[in-house]
């Protein structure tokens, strides 16, 4: 019996997923588990038919209650999916179905195909502090550091027009002011009784700077590149998917990098450990990129205050989460003393 879902649902899953893998599904074999050490933004099952040797099918849901952000436009996930399917070099999940009217499950979803792998943890102990990462050999490190930089670079060399994916790209020279004001409308979203005055501080301080013309050309952006959104072979360091596609969008590579530095430092110098001795530094990751990609990076500097501030206002949303599911109380002082918001007290003035 699922504790995920209630006897209903799993029914209708296993007719969908019948009807989308071709095989006869019994409601009474399937088991339903939600992934530990990331994906906390969307509602994920992971489906597995008991005696099989390994999962079926990964299912993404809009969830029910308040979660990370004001909106999920699953429709958009599933879309940048189908285009990556067919793009070289970046590999993703097969999209096995799509329902946004929530015909099937009760609300919008989408089924991918399972990927066998292991992904770095973002939950406490970290990949920095614990696991198959941390346990590697200081050259599996960098290779996987490596690797994932390299994958960047294959996301950024497509084209988003050729890829059918036109519509992430905005207007004018700048993609800047875009940004800011979608990470905006995500911290003006149930903020709760409680928010770091810092936040307001760094908001205006990046739109004040913000560059007036893209450093390097735009194309598609991952939007969440970090280690916990990788998958690689189950006993290797080689990549075989990337995952987590909500927040793709278009500009220029210098947001990518400079997230995926500012998230690696999070979660080792943010959580006062040393970083995995095999990872690069940030300057010898900036280099690395631009070897493997054949792109010139601009400055990063305000890329990466603005990675600093688009981390304080995620992990806002995420203890918000928290409280909504009754883990946090709506007052409790993490809410506005926590990693992110110490991160930008370094670096646009103590609060």
């Amino acid at each position: 019996m699922s504790t995920v879902a209630g006897p209903d649902t799993v029914a209708r899953l296993a007719a969908w997923l019948g009807r989308l893998t071709g095989a006869r599904l019994d409601a009474g074999a399937l088991q339903l588990r939600v992934p530990t050490g990331g994906g906390w933004s969307n509602d994920t099952w992971i489906v597995q038919v008991a005696g099989a040797a390994q999962p079926l099918a990964v299912v993404r849901l809009q969830p029910e209650r308040r979660s990370m952000f004001p909106d999920y436009d699953l429709g958009r996930q599933a879309s940048v999916l189908r285009a990556l399917e067919r793009a070289p070099g970046v590999p993703v999940p097969p999209l096995l179905g799509v329902d946004l009217d929530g015909v099937e499950l009760g609300r919008p979803a989408f089924v991918m195909g399972f990927v066998e792998g292991r992904a770095p943890s973002d939950d406490r102990p970290s990949f920095v502090e614990a696991g198959w990462l941390h346990d590697a050999t200081a050259a599996q490190q960098r290779r996987f550091h490596e690797d994932l930089l390299a994958h960047l670079a294959a996301i950024h060399a497509l084209d988003v027009a050729a890829i059918g994916l036109q519509r992430l790209a905005g207007p004018g020279p700048s993609s800047a002011p875009a940004a800011i004001e979608s990470l905006r409308r995500v911290w003006d979203y149930d903020q709760g009784p409680v928010a770091a005055p810092i936040v307001q501080r760094a908001f205006a301080e990046v739109a004040a700077t913000a560059p007036p013309v893209d450093p390097s050309p735009a194309t598609l952006l991952w939007g969440d590149a970090r280690p916990a959104n990788v998958l690689c072979e189950p006993d290797g360091f080689a990549v075989v998917a990337l995952l987590d596609w909500e927040l793709a969008t278009h500009g220029p590579p210098e947001f990518d990098v400079a997230w995926m530095m500012e998230m690696n430092w999070m979660r080792a110098q943010g959580a006062g450990l040393a970083p995995l001795p095999g990872f690069l530094d940030d300057e010898a990751a900036a280099e690395h990129y631009q070897a493997v990609s054949g792109r010139h990076l601009g400055d990063l500097g305000w890329y990466r205050r603005f990675a600093a501030l688009k981390v304080a206002v995620l992990m806002h949303r995420y203890l918000r989460a928290m409280v909504h599911a009754g883990n946090v109380p709506a007052t409790h002082r993490i809410l506005t003393d926590n990693v992110g918001t110490r991160r930008l007290d370094s670096l646009f003035g103590s609060s």
